[in-house]
């Protein structure tokens, strides 16, 4: 009836059920009160034991029948008051399980819930620490980048006003140097026109050396001071007519194409946006490059087109030659101020006027290029802003 299965070992059940039995029957015929502490040591014992307590109501019924009832008799009246015995007690019994278990599952739950809460809190701990360390990396590393963003900004406006001082410097001195050397040239021209029957041979080669020199210093003032315009320039893109400026700048070199017998193609050239200023002195440097350079033959060919660019909304500008071609380790070389690849004797120039384009390819966002095979010619090319793409 109790419908559990709690049951201890039958070896101790047995150990159990003799020592009770034992002290009950002492009990029974002496009726000592101290023999009663027998009873409370076997009942702790059984507990020890988890004797269920139906069987440990069973061992007092059973003490009694041997105690009470003379051998031979029935017992029936007995039996019956176990039988009702065990009925009464059930529901103590499984409630005093579950209350066993339901405690355990308790203590269990209670256990799980403290390690949970001590992981918790161990992990609020650490992410507390982990917070603060990286609030202190973050103040930290914003301060330097703001320390660094002050210094930057203090150099580039260093930078920026050492530009325009070098700039308004290189202007002054060669617009200074300018008047003199342009004084010399003429006073030597007349020296050579007004005595030339007067002067020995010597002297006239002399003086000729002399109008040579000064020529290329005022050629070498005015490359200078072009320089030191575009280093200058602040510019807001404007629109280019690259086609209408191309047919401006070949018409001012038709001296010189017509004496390098130039062939010259030019391809449809779409409208950019930048500065007109540095844009046709990018255009005049480079095709003069192509003219003067561009030919090993009788005759030159130079090819200006425009192709799509990599970058969606520019388009490449190029500009190319039938020349000699430059050498793969002077390719670099030849950006750079005053370096040349000819002696002024072979060809004139003063070296600074591909650095001119590069400072113009600089300032619109972009890097001159340099494509060239010995033998084969050089392709200069340059990247601008379609003019379609600022209407976006």
């Amino acid at each position: 009836m109790t419908g559990v299965d709690w049951h201890p070992a039958k070896e101790t059940l047995t150990l159990v059920a003799q020592r009770y039995q034992t002290a009950l029957a002492a009990y029974l015929q002496s009726g000592e009160a101290e023999l009663l502490a027998e009873a409370y040591e076997t009942a702790r014992f059984a507990l020890e034991a988890e004797v269920p307590l139906p069987d440990f109501g069973l061992m007092h019924f059973a003490g009694l029948r041997d105690s009470l009832l003379p051998a031979g008799s029935s017992g029936a009246c007995l039996e019956r008051a176990e039988d009702f015995f065990l009925e009464g007690v059930a529901v103590y019994d499984m409630a005093l399980r579950g209350y066993v278990s339901g405690m355990a599952a308790l203590r269990k739950e209670i256990a799980e819930r403290r390690r949970v809460e001590e992981e918790l809190r161990d992990i609020t701990f650490e992410l507390a620490r982990q917070r603060d360390e990286l609030d202190r990396e973050v103040r930290k590393r914003t301060n330097e980048i703001r320390l660094r963003a002050q210094e930057l900004e203090s150099k580039n406006r260093q930078l920026v006003q050492a530009n325009q001082d070098q700039s308004n410097f290189t202007y002054a001195l060669s617009h200074d140097l300018k008047t003199p050397i342009n004084t010399l040239y003429c006073f030597l021209g007349v020296l050579l026109e007004d005595f030339q029957a007067d002067l020995k041979p010597e002297a006239q080669e002399l003086i000729t050396d002399l109008i040579g020199t000064a020529q290329r210093m005022r050629q070498l003032v005015d490359d200078v001071l072009d320089y030191s315009n575009v280093v200058g320039h602040q510019f807001t893109p404007e629109r280019v007519d690259l086609q209408q400026m191309v047919q401006q700048i070949l018409k001012d070199m038709d001296a010189l194409a017509a004496s390098a017998q130039a062939e010259i193609h030019v391809g449809a050239l779409p409208a950019v946006m930048g500065s007109p200023f540095q844009i046709r002195v990018l255009l005049t440097n480079l095709l003069s490059n192509a003219l003067t350079y561009g030919s090993e033959g009788p005759r030159a060919e130079v090819r200006i087109v425009c192709v799509p660019a990599e970058t969606a909304g520019k388009v490449r500008l190029s500009v190319s030659d039938s020349g000699p071609g430059i050498p793969e380790d002077m390719q670099d070389r030849i950006f750079e101020l005053f370096k040349r690849l000819h002696r002024y004797e072979q060809c004139p120039g003063s070296g600074i006027g591909l650095a001119l384009c590069k400072r113009v390819a600089e300032a619109h966002g972009t890097v001159l290029q340099v494509v060239s095979q010995a033998g084969k010619g050089a392709a200069f090319s340059v990247d601008l802003d379609l003019e379609e793409n600022q209407d976006e």
